[in-house]
C-alpha cells in the first residue's frame, strides 16, 4: 500500500481507536455496577440482563478498538486478523441478542412478578450482528484484492 495512504489511514483512526477504548472502559464499570446491583437487590433481574448487555457492548468495543489498533499498526485494513475479529464481533451480537428483555414488578411485598420478554432490541441487535458478518465476508474479499494488488506491485 501507498506510505503516504497508509500514514493517512494511521492518522484517521488514532481519534477513532482512543474514543473506543475509553468507551470500553466505561462499559466495563457499567457492567460491573449493574452486577453489584443485582447482588444488592436479586430480585430485580433487570440488573442481571443489563450487565449482560453492557458486557456484549463491551466485548463489541474491545474488538473494533482491537481492529482500529491492527490498521493502525499495520496500514492496512483486510488482513486475516481484522476478519477473524469481525467475525467475533458477529457471534457476539447474535448471541446478545437472545439476552431476553426483563422488567420485575412487585406484586406485593413478598411477591415479585419477573417477565422476560424479546422485543425489537433483540431483533435489531441479531440484524445487525448478521451485517457484521456478512461485512465480515466483504473483507475477505478486500484481502485478496490487497494480495493481489500487492503481489503486482
Amino acid at each position: 500500500m501507498n506510505k503516504m495512504i497508509s500514514e493517512k489511514l494511521q492518522k484517521r483512526t488514532y481519534a477513532d481507536t482512543v474514543l473506543s477504548c475509553i468507551f470500553c472502559f466505561l462499559a466495563v464499570a457499567c457492567a460491573a455496577w449493574q452486577f453489584v446491583n443485582f447482588l444488592i437487590h436479586p430480585k430485580e433481574k433487570e440488573f442481571l440482563t443489563n450487565s449482560l448487555c453492557t458486557l456484549v457492548i463491551f466485548a463489541e468495543l474491545g474488538l473494533l478498538a482491537l481492529i482500529l489498533l491492527e490498521i493502525r499498526k499495520t496500514g492496512k485494513p483486510f488482513s486475516k486478523k481484522i476478519i477473524n475479529k469481525l467475525r467475533a464481533m458477529a457471534v457476539i451480537l447474535f448471541v446478545g441478542g437472545l439476552i431476553p428483555s426483563c422488567v420485575t414488578s412487585a406484586v406485593s411485598e413478598s411477591v415479585v412478578n419477573v417477565k422476560f420478554s424479546f422485543d425489537m432490541r433483540n431483533i435489531l441487535t441479531i440484524g445487525i450482528g448478521v451485517i457484521i458478518g456478512i461485512l465480515s465476508e466483504v473483507f475477505v474479499y478486500g484481502l485478496g484484492l490487497q494480495e493481489d494488488n500487492d503481489s503486482i506491485a
